[in-house]
């Protein structure tokens, strides 16, 4: 059973719907499927309401199992991430490889990096605070799971000056709002001693 055209053909007259219920304008029972351009519309035939006024669908396959698509949702375009973010979140990822640390530790701090990344705080900025920003958000990360690390480690690491870095991070517990616990000195020197 094939679908339906998508079009009226010139001069023939829409098809009388069964099933469709009543028009919640005047109450009749006489509602019709009329095709505009693609879009099909239900329309009561005595007082012309639209019943599906708006609703669109995206595919062929939609139109043939008649699958509404809010209008909105048919132009939403998809966006997909950028080359940049890519990389940054490939160098979250190997940051968090080369410090060993949790995967819940790599999983926060790659979450961190993604909604750091479409603020609007850090869309325009250089590469070198794309740099920076990975590191913050693994130190975040590691400071938020109690996994002790230093700044200077993370700007050793990728070559950051410290003071870069300590401006990126700390507009970036600001713009996100971030609850950063203290890291205890104990665990530190613990840290340092046992590498």
């Amino acid at each position: 059973m094939g679908c339906p055209p998508l079009l009226t053909p010139k001069g023939q007259a829409s098809q009388k719907m069964s099933g469709r219920g009543s028009c919640p304008e005047c109450g009749s029972s006489h509602v019709e499927e009329d095709s505009h351009y693609s879009q099909s519309h239900l329309v009561c035939t005595d007082c012309g309401f639209l019943l599906t006024e708006g609703v669109l669908t995206s595919t062929r396959s939609e139109e043939c199992f008649s699958q509404a698509v809010r209008y909105s949702e048919s132009t939403a375009e998809v966006k997909k991430p950028c080359r940049n973010q890519i990389q940054g979140q490939m160098r979250v990822r190997d940051l968090c490889r080369i410090l060993r640390v949790r995967p819940v530790v790599e999983d926060t701090a790659s979450e961190l990096y993604l909604r750091a990344y479409e603020h609007p705080s850090f869309l325009h900025v250089t590469l070198e605070k794309k740099e920076a920003l990975v590191g913050c958000c693994v130190h975040v990360a590691c400071r938020q799971h109690n996994w002790p690390l230093t700044m200077s480690t993370i700007c050793s690491l990728l070559h950051v000056e410290p003071t870069l870095f300590s401006t990126v991070y700390q507009q970036l517990v600001k713009e996100l709002n971030l609850d950063i616990p203290t890291l205890s000195l104990l665990d530190l020197v613990k840290t340092h001693c046992d590498g």
